[in-house]
């Protein structure tokens, strides 16, 4: 076929063309046939009827010609896919037919022709031969023979006329119709090139926005989507959810604060991969829960957010509790290991706050004041909550104050060694009062955690029990100063270079600060906080285990770090008469063998202090020995102790 090496869309752009210059070239074919057959005055009733018989014909192929180029316009509007070779090949068989018919006519009427419509006719074929050449462009074929065809063969017949002029004419018309031809072949090569370079630069401009609107979804994608999840982010959750409570103020609407427990045990068991997968997986199945909601997302971590709308307390209640039992159910994967659960807390619009911040902030206090009750259930934030994180909120900005003010102060309570009843260290405790209120350590460093604020705090701590025990420089024998480090302030990369920097200021040896840490802090990373203790260690500062017993795996965790100090938890003193007396005689026996100091808290009687001692525990410290102590006292009760020791 001679359209093959065309595309489908250059075979349109060609269609295009032709159709398009086809209506004018048949009202030109029309108005020159009848002017032909009519315009020269015929005595010869036969000629006569045989050109009314070609007009005839002349008629039925234009009209046909006609209803086809409908027929292609109509295919055209309709969008429908159509066949572009079918109506090319019909268009040039439209045009042929034509070309063939005026060749026809010149070489039927020939022989009653006189001399003046012989040139007439030649002229005409030459005419519309030279029109063709662009109204035909858009098919190399079709052009090149519409020419060939009007001229070629009434022009060779001229060339064998014995009449000279009629042979000048045929060579005349020969000329011209090979001039047409190559005129034709030209023209339409330049409409082919031209159709295929607009083809080549609609597909480039295609593809160039189809690569455009690509990366602008991927930009969409990377800026508003959790890449791990493909849950909403939070800049993207904010942004819509904000837009959600503007445009709707009037619509009840509640937040569910979404925080998994048990997450950090999977971590550390299975690795970060399988984590990776944990969360993927959940974010799966709150989407299945949540499809009729309007918004969710990874708000960090192991934490979720759900904007979701509900009719009435009872449905928000059902709902959340589907979301639950979605993030608890079993995994096939994992199945033979302990599986997250979750602890959600709930925050209604408008009822508990007017803005999304409020919201959040109020659905995470209601959360966390569930998983401290009991984690795996749901909470919804009331009054008592708001009075809660009010004070809480209040507190955190009085307590930054309070660090930068130097309003905090220490407190120090010694600790004695159980054979010669003198004080060998003491342990320096936070206080905090606030407009006449003693505000409980338990309230404040809790919040200090939660705000920020425990590093700094922290630091603050450390510089102050440098302070007292470098005033212990001068005695005879030197007494220690052990504090408490928390489980965030071991989590900086920079902690044992802070300490160091501290007790260098302030001239004292690493081994006269005791660093206090609870058990519990290896249930978090426990790697991680091994790292920064033996680090500590390496530069000679002692390690406390406080509240030994309690905590996380307790001699796995003594055993790792090779502590220097154990402090056994007030409980088991309390509990002497129980079991407390069997455990403490077997933490007696491993301090022997593994050579660690026993300290024992929380002595408050004479009774107790005597069976401590009498079983072996080296060191002692309670109230029954003494209450905290203000640093102003410090010295003198050192030295009434030293009276008594005498």
């Amino acid at each position: 076929m001679p359209y093959n090496n065309l595309s489908n869309n250059e075979r349109k752009e060609a269609l295009k063309i032709l159709y398009s210059n086809a209506i004018s070239g048949i009202a030109v074919s029309v108005l020159v046939s009848v002017a032909l057959v009519f315009a020269f005055d015929i005595t010869n009733e036969k000629t006569n009827h045989d050109k009314v018989v070609w007009l005839g014909i002349m008629m039925c192929v234009l009209t046909l010609r006609i209803i086809d180029v409908g027929l292609f316009l109509k295919a055209q509007n309709s969008r429908q896919p159509y066949n572009t070779h079918f109506y090319l090949n019909r268009f040039a068989i439209g045009c042929i037919s034509t070309a063939v018919s005026w060749c026809g006519y010149a070489l039927w009427f020939h022989s009653t022709s006189s001399t003046v419509e012989v040139t007439t006719t030649i002229a005409i074929l030459s005419a519309l031969a030279g029109g063709s050449a662009n109204l035909l462009s858009g098919s190399r074929f079709t052009a090149v023979l519409y020419s060939f065809t009007l001229l070629a063969p009434y022009s060779f017949l001229l060339t064998l006329s014995n009449d000279h002029y009629h042979h000048i004419l045929g060579l005349l018309g020969l000329t011209f119709a090979t001039i047409m031809i190559a005129s034709s072949y030209k023209s339409a090569t330049f409409t082919h090139s031209a159709i295929k370079l607009k083809n080549q630069n609609r597909e480039l401009l295609n593809e160039m926005e189809n690569k455009v609107e690509q990366r602008t979804e991927e930009i969409y994608r990377l800026s508003n989507t959790d890449p791990l999840t493909n849950l909403l982010n939070r800049t993207a959750f904010l942004k819509n959810a904000n837009k959600q409570l503007a445009d709707n103020p009037k619509e009840p609407f509640a937040l569910l604060f979404v925080d998994l427990d048990g997450f950090k045990q999977i971590n550390d068991s299975l690795g970060h991969k399988v984590g990776d997968k944990v969360l993927k997986e959940i974010a799966l199945r709150i989407s299945n829960v949540c499809n009729q909601q309007l918004y969710k997302c990874r708000w960090g971590g192991d934490e979720f957010l759900i904007l979701a709308t509900y009719q009435n307390q009872a449905e928000l209640i059902e709902f959340a509790n589907k979301v639950l039992q979605s993030i608890s159910a079993e995994h096939e994967t994992y199945k033979y290991q302990k599986w997250v659960s979750a602890t959600i807390g709930i925050a209604m619009y408008p009822e508990h706050g007017n803005d999304l911040n409020t919201l959040i902030r109020s659905a995470d206090t209601a959360m966390y004041h569930q998983k401290r009750i009991a984690k795996g259930n749901i909470n919804i934030y009331n009054d008592s909550l708001k009075l809660k994180q009010e004070r809480e909120y209040l507190l955190s900005r009085r307590l930054a104050s309070a660090i930068e003010e130097n309003s905090l102060r220490l407190v120090f309570q010694p600790i004695i060694d159980s054979k010669t009843s003198k004080v060998t260290s003491f342990e320096s405790l936070l206080r905090w009062q606030l407009d006449g209120e003693n505000i409980f350590p338990d309230e404040f460093i809790i919040i200090a955690e939660q705000y920020g604020l425990i590093t700094q705090m922290g630091l603050w701590v450390i510089n102050q029990a440098c302070i007292q025990a470098k005033k212990f420089n001068h005695l005879p024998e030197k007494i220690a100063v052990s504090v408490n480090v928390s489980v965030i302030q071991l989590q900086d990369p920079d902690f044992v270079t802070k300490v160091l920097k501290i007790v260098k200021n302030h001239q004292v040896e690493p081994k006269d600060l005791h660093i206090e840490i609870t058990e519990s802090v290896f249930a978090e990373d426990k790697l991680t906080f091994l790292t920064a203790v033996k680090a500590l260690q390496k530069q000679g500062f002692c390690i406390s285990i406080d509240d030994f017993g309690t905590g996380y795996s307790s001699l796995s965790s003594m055993l790792d770090i090779g502590v220097d100090i154990v402090k056994i938890d007030r409980s088991f003193i309390q509990n002497m008469d129980k079991r407390g007396l069997s455990i403490i005689h077997a933490i007696v026996q491993m301090a022997s063998s593994l050579d660690f100091t026993v300290v024992a808290e929380g002595v408050e009687t004479i009774e107790q202090a005597n069976t401590l001692t009498n079983i072996g525990v080296s060191h002692l410290q309670g109230y029954y020995f003494s209450k905290p102590i203000e640093v102003d006292f410090v010295d003198a009760y050192l030295n009434e102790q030293n009276k008594l020791c005498l």
